[in-house]
């Protein structure tokens, strides 16, 4: 090794180096250069760990909490939130109503009546505006009768006296009805199948009033004798 500062043999540049007399000097600096090891081991751990962290900047921890926070929230708000109520969209139906027969606004129920022992067709009988009378067994209505046939002959329509359910001798009752009515205007009819009662649900002497275009306008159960019917008899003349 040169002398002050002068290189040496080898041309190296002059370095201080002392060299203990005993190799336990060296723990201390072998102690520290360990404790170095360590805590650069461990620096190199937390950046791994905070790698997917930094690579965006620093707002990406505030991201992920953002996210975190916005999952919790939705997971809350379905399990504790009411159930919404299925409220059914009631659509008004489109097109005419259609009324079934028998029902007021409806048409003429199908089915015969018998006219002095000749069967015919309920809407070839019935065809112009007037008022059957449904007459059931043991009516005791005779008073009611001729009051309503009267009213229809003041108000200028038909009307039809129908005996439920009785035919020959057994309609006889009701033919005589029918011949109480001023100048002969009440037909006469029997319905020994019941069509018109049960199409009606007759109850009691029932009078059933048709347009003129064989449409039922309504029906009035249970009639007494003094019972009014002209303004409704009335209205039959009036277009619906």
């Amino acid at each position: 090794m040169g002398l002050h500062g002068d290189p040496d043999d080898y041309g190296l540049p002059k370095v201080d180096i002392v060299v203990p007399d005993d190799a336990r000097e060296l723990d201390r600096d072998v102690l520290a250069y360990r404790r170095e090891l360590r805590q650069k081991r461990r620096r190199e751990r937390w950046q791994r760990l905070a790698r997917p962290f930094t690579r965006y900047g620093i707002a990406a921890p505030f991201i992920a909490s953002a996210v975190l926070v916005a999952l919790i929230s939705g997971v809350l708000m379905t399990v504790v939130s009411p159930r919404p109520v299925n409220h059914a969209v009631q659509v008004p139906p489109t097109g005419a109503v259609r009324h079934r027969p028998g029902d007021p606004g409806g048409a003429l129920p199908s089915g015969t009546l018998v006219v002095n022992g000749r069967t015919m067709p309920v809407d070839t009988l019935i065809n112009v505006a007037g008022v059957v009378l449904i007459v059931p067994r043991d009516c005791r209505c005779d008073a009611a009768v001729t009051h309503v046939a009267q009213q229809a002959v003041s108000q200028g329509v038909q009307t039809w006296v129908i005996a439920d359910g009785r035919t020959g001798k057994d309609a006889d009752d009701v033919r005589r009805l029918a011949d109480t009515v001023p100048r002969g205007d009440a037909i006469p009819a029997e319905d020994p199948e019941r069509v018109l009662s049960t199409a009606f649900r007759a109850a009691g002497l029932t009078a059933v009033l048709v347009r003129p275009d064989k449409i039922v306008r309504e029906i009035v159960r249970g009639v007494q004798p003094n019972r009014n019917l002209a303004p409704d008899l009335q209205a039959l003349h009036t277009p619906s």
